[in-house]
Order: C-alpha cells, then structure tokens, then sequence
C-alpha cells in the first residue's frame, strides 16, 4: 500500500498489531479528517509465537493481517520493513534503523509521528528500540529543516481495560487525550484483523465491552518534540 501525497500523521511502530493496541482510533480520526496517515513497521512479526521461534509462513501471515488491519482503519500506506529480526531489533545496528526511518520519513514529510516512548509501553526490547529510533531521526531529519512538527509517544493511560504496566514518565505525562469513541469499531475491527496473535483475545473483549456500555473511549500520546513541560493544565484533544 503506497501514498504519494505527503504530510498527515505517521506511526513508527515494532510489529504488525502494535497499531491495534495503541493509536488506531488517532489515526482513523486523521483519516477521516483528510489527513494522510502511514504506518512504518520495523519487523514483520515472525516470532509473534508462543515459542517465540521465528517463522516464515507466520511472517506472510501476519503480513496479510497487517494488511486487513490498515484497510479497516483506513491507512494510505503501510510498509514493512525487511532485515530486522523480530525479538531482536536492538541486537542490530541503531545507525541501519535510524538512516532507514530517515529515509523513510524524509520521502514522506509527515507533520506528525507517533513512536514509542522510553519504556515501550510493555518493555518489551524491540519497542523501546523502534521508539530510540525514530526519535533520532527525527533530530537527523530537524538538522535539515525536514522534521515533523510534532512527535508524539504513545501513552496508554486511558482504556477500555487497567493500566497493567510499569510506565516511564514519559508515558505517564499524556498531554494529548483522544477521544476515539466514534471510530471505536474500526480499532476492534483492527485488533479482530491480528487473528493469528492470542494476546488481542483480552483487548478485544474490554474494548467490546466499552463500546456496548457506551462509555467514552480515548486514547493518549504524550508530546515531546516540541516537548511541554509540566504543568500541564488540561489534555490537548487532537494531535495536530
């Protein structure tokens, strides 16, 4: 899936459903708004296993459900990156990664990304790499007078289910908070898309749960280029 249009809103994520888990609503609402938004995915998910062992037909899978995820949500571009193991991100060189995102970014000039923040939400290693990463290139990129004008990372404070993480404060300071309520079923219908991974079984079923209640559901990013230093006296409702 390819885009030539430039601008719009950007997610630099680790695996195939992380979008799912963290900012699909954000970037539906973008869409809808006329936005052009984009996913950069770094590995391709062949170890989204139980054995965490790396699989070909399950990289082409996931791939596929990748694929599903973008046309529910509403993406003009996805890409996967090749080369980059899944489960060992940060065991590759930084340099490749970042020159690549530059490259990446520097074609497309989006005026927002979303990334991971210090902690990568779960910890999990790839996370917390990708997040480095992209934050790197974006300075790259700033050296040049090409940045976005806002970065963002992902902090997920508000959902339909319990905060079950140890955050960095990073992702804990939200100082952006989006209602995503009305576009709540195109998140579901992401995480739906992610069949072959047993961990969206959980945030399938709180997010159905919200949407049937008809509570309010959000989700959050923190901005930190340019950064707001705390105090921060009410949420920002919209990432542009």
């Amino acid at each position: 899936m390819t885009y030539d249009r430039t601008g719009g809103l950007a997610a630099i994520l680790a695996h195939p459903a992380d979008e799912a888990f963290t900012c699909a609503g954000s970037l539906a609402l973008a869409h809808d708004a006329g936005e052009t938004t984009r996913l950069l995915v770094v590995t391709r998910g062949e170890a989204g296993n139980p054995e965490r062992i790396p699989d070909a037909q399950l990289a082409a899978i996931r791939e596929s459900e990748m694929i599903r995820a973008a046309e529910a949500i509403g993406l003009n571009e996805v890409t996967l990156l090749d080369g980059f193991p899944d489960g060992a991100v940060a065991a590759e060189p930084e340099e490749r990664l970042v020159s690549e995102i530059v490259a990446w970014l520097g074609n497309r000039r989006p005026d927002v990304v979303i990334t991971f923040g210090a902690h990568g939400v779960t910890g999990d290693p790839d996370h917390i790499a990708v997040g480095s990463a992209a934050r790197w290139a974006v300075e790259r990129l700033a050296k040049e007078g090409v940045a976005p004008h806002s970065v963002y990372v992902i902090a997920p404070i508000f959902g339909p289910g319990p905060n079950r993480y140890d955050l960095s404060p990073e992702e804990l300071g939200a100082t952006n908070r989006i209602d995503i309520t009305e576009v709540a079923d195109r998140r579901l219908a992401a995480l739906e898309a992610h069949a072959s991974q047993a961990d969206t079984a959980e945030a399938i079923a709180e997010l159905k749960a919200a949407i049937e209640a008809g509570r309010p559901i959000y989700e959050a990013f923190t901005r930190v280029r340019p950064e707001v230093l705390p105090p921060h006296p009410k949420f920002d409702t919209s990432l542009f």
